[in-house]
């Protein structure tokens, strides 16, 4: 998993540059995360060292925080500040105000099997408007009760391949041997990627990074009604 090692070392050092800018020292930083994110300082310490990747909550918590904005820190997009225009010399800039909602066309529909498994999948229509930056979003729709109460047969998940894994969140997960899956992500490293299935029924499953073709940050589940035809 070394582009994620990636991501996540980018990541840290993009943090400490924002806390050196707003001039908090390198002793106090863990503290000042945790308490802007409402996390333990530990956690904090993961995000420093480049071990962790926090929420899209705690993401936005953070860029606040610090002034900066939430795109610039999450993903180093444009400035790490938004322009001043006009404000005086004793106005700090704080993140940019954003709406980046957009139309993500629904691929296909995932028929769900035992476990949560897609053993067909068809053509799908109709797209979802979403706040996602990642060019490659694609959303499915997925059918089945295997995944309920969590997920139920005809909503929409949005799959996000340019983000990164969030230790809690969903992912896609597609084997090398077809198989696929939406599992909630406990950890990766170089040899095994834990996950935990979303119907409780089918408990904690750990795959061999070989196993792997790709994995996929799910970005949003979204209700039959937000589907525009």
């Amino acid at each position: 998993m070394v582009q994620h090692e990636e991501i996540r070392a980018a990541f840290s050092k993009r943090l400490k540059t924002a806390l050196a800018a707003k001039g908090i020292e390198s002793w106090g930083a863990g503290a000042r995360l945790a308490k802007a994110a409402g996390v333990t300082p530990k956690a904090a310490s993961k995000w420093l060292n480049g071990e962790s990747i926090p929420g899209p909550g705690k993401m936005l918590a953070i860029a606040q925080e610090l002034h900066v904005r939430r795109e610039w820190l999450q993903y180093e997009e444009g400035p790490m500040r938004a322009p001043l225009e006009h404000a005086g010399p004793n106005v700090e800039i704080g993140p940019e105000i954003v709406t980046p909602y957009r139309s993500i066309k629904i691929v296909g529909t995932a028929q769900m099997g035992n476990e949560g498994y897609w053993y067909a999948l068809d053509e799908g229509d109709g797209v979802v408007d979403v706040p996602s930056r990642d060019p490659g979003a694609y959303a499915l729709r997925l059918r089945g009760d295997s995944m309920a109460p969590a997920i139920r047969s005809g909503w929409i998940a949005v799959c996000e391949p340019n983000h990164s894994w969030v230790p809690g969140e969903y992912v896609m997960i597609r084997l090398v041997d077809g198989e696929s899956m939406v599992k909630e992500l406990l950890y990766a490293n170089d040899t095994e990627v834990s996950v935990m299935s979303v119907n409780d029924a089918f408990g904690r499953r750990t795959i061999p990074v070989e196993q792997i073709e790709n994995i996929h940050y799910v970005g949003a589940i979204l209700p039959p009604s937000k589907v525009r035809v």
